[in-house]
């Protein structure tokens, strides 16, 4: 053998990412890519892992993050390197770092100067001259939010654009997509996603298709109306021929919990038709979000000032009352919601306590007292939702449409990053896959746990030379023990990160050594 390697992994078992069997193979890696597989004899003068015993596969792919600012206040990345993430794509649920302009900027730059970051970009390519010159110790793409679009084009406005204002928005989207954006993603229940026609997302899904990019959408409605919303996200691909991919598809309240059959038929329809649709889940039956999230659309409208107002105005506040009462909110109902962070200190306690729990304690009504808490927090509570089936769960994961994403940002134990009661997601995501469902359960092989961790989303994405442990690929590498993996995080003690993972390598660099982080950082930039 004539290559000369910079580090080999030795003895390992390799689950390289396309689903096939794992099988025992030495690895050997030159500067940042993986130069041979198979087995290596003797190379004194090469560093080298001893991986016997150990699992050896891709770095893990986030297709579904939510770390668009906060890998800029802590480039460690430390909850997803400790989980095996090597990679991250964020821009998510129409929610993204660019483009900024008016309203949405004021809005990032108020949310994130506590957290000490200066927002100093407005487009999408001013950002990624940003972002290029940032370090992280993970590789991170980006898709562009409808949202943003909308916002920078209408503000938070409840009507259709005109034909100007279209070409506008088409304008950012194209900018977004020429600066490296892998696609577009909506929010469908976010203002000023939950404004948008249909027709409107047709037209801008057409742009993103020139490029090959993908349609990413947390859809209309996952409860009630779940099966419209799918119709609606599938016609949006067929018209417009755009490769989709449903954001974290649950099927979201216990009265909703029989309509997994219905969507899993209109998936599979959908596919059988030639419709390129895929989804992405996290593994737990618990979903997160804001607050407001449970107000009526017409409360958001025009922005957070103008919300703010409303809530503070008797009239406003008596007719979100009465149509939240029409829909029959049950004390169960209110026992199903978690206080995750709020940004007063003096409503901290309030924090890891279901909204049911607080409304008896205070003696207030729960509407009046959710009412009076985002009205003094100045609409930014988040929340968990404790309301989905593990039977479903279960089922969806094994889909062969699915693949694995947190819907998280990165947390971090020290730092400002540390803050609240978040979804426990954020630290655990992929080694719970492993741990429960392959472990525990054997809902799914590791092989199949693994290609829904790497391979899918890489192919999904459109990723060259990553996702799949191969001669010519980058050398994002996880090494972990398959008996010991598991999520230390839990929601009533989160900040914990993962443990039995031993070794990652990003692009090469051992960034984990025996778990513990070396505060290398080689990520990468990805773009289209």
């Amino acid at each position: 053998m004539s290559h000369d390697f910079d580090l080999i992994i030795k003895n390992g078992i390799l689950v390289d990412g396309t689903g096939n069997a794992k099988r025992n193979a030495d690895i050997g890696i030159q500067g940042d890519k993986i130069i041979y597989i198979g087995n290596i004899n003797s190379h004194p003068d090469s560093d080298f892992i001893d991986a016997t015993g150990y699992i050896v596969a891709p770095g893990f792919i986030d297709i579904h993050s939510h770390s668009d600012f906060f890998w800029l206040v802590s480039p460690e990345s430390e909850s997803k390197i400790y989980d095996g993430v090597t990679t991250e794509i964020c821009g998510n649920c129409g929610i993204s770092a660019f483009p900024l302009k008016g309203q949405v900027l004021e809005n990032k730059k108020k949310g994130f100067n506590k957290f000490g970051l200066d927002i100093n970009w407005q487009t999408a390519e001013d950002f990624f001259k940003r972002a290029d010159e940032a370090e992280s110790s993970i590789n991170r793409g980006f898709l562009v939010g409808h949202g943003n679009i909308r916002a920078c084009v209408l503000g938070y406005e409840d009507r259709e654009p005109d034909n100007n204002e279209l070409i506008k928005m088409e304008q950012e989207l194209r900018k977004a997509m020429e600066s490296g954006a892998f696609g577009m993603s909506s929010g469908l229940v976010y203002p000023p996603g939950c404004y948008a026609k249909t027709d409107e997302l047709i037209t801008l899904c057409k742009i993103v298709r020139e490029f090959n990019g993908i349609y990413a959408t947390h859809m209309r409605d996952e409860g009630d109306e779940l099966e419209a919303a799918l119709s609606e996200t599938i016609n949006i691909s067929k018209e417009s021929g755009v490769n989709t991919q449903v954001s974290h598809i649950k099927t979201w309240g216990e009265k909703n919990w029989w309509k997994i059959d219905k969507i899993e038929s209109l998936l599979e329809d959908a596919r059988a038709e030639g419709i390129k649709i895929t989804c992405d889940r996290y593994p737990y039956t618990a979903s997160a979000t804001d607050l407001d999230i449970i107000l009526p659309d017409w409360v958001y409208e025009g922005g957070t000032t103008k919300e703010k107002k409303r809530l503070g105005d008797p009239f406003c506040r008596e007719r979100i009352i009465k149509e939240m009462k029409q829909e029959g909110l049950s004390q169960e109902f209110w026992g199903t919601i978690m206080i995750s962070s709020v940004f007063n200190k003096d409503n901290r306690s309030y924090e890891g306590k279901t909204i049911a729990e607080i409304s008896k304690t205070l003696k207030v009504p729960p509407l009046e007292f959710v009412l009076d808490l985002l009205y003094e927090e100045d609409c930014r509570v988040s929340v968990i939702f404790f309301n989905m089936s593990e039977e479903n769960l279960a089922r969806i994961l094994k889909w062969d449409s699915v693949m694995v994403g947190s819907d998280s940002s990165l947390r971090s134990l020290k730092g400002v990053l540390n803050y609240g009661k978040p979804h426990p997601r954020g630290y655990g995501t992929f080694s719970r896959i492993i741990r429960k469902y392959v472990n525990d359960t054997s809902i799914l092989s590791i092989e199949e746990a693994i290609y829904k961790m790497t391979g899918f989303p890489a192919q999904t994405l459109g990723l060259k030379d990553r996702g799949i442990l191969k001669e010519g690929f980058f050398a994002d590498i996880t090494i972990f023990d398959q008996e010991t993996i598991a999520e230390q995080a839990t929601f009533t003690d989160p900040h914990n990160y993962s443990t039995g993972i031993k070794n990652v390598l990003v692009n090469g660099k051992l960034t984990i050594t025996n778990g513990k982080h070396e505060s290398i950082m080689n990520g990468a930039i990805l773009k289209k």
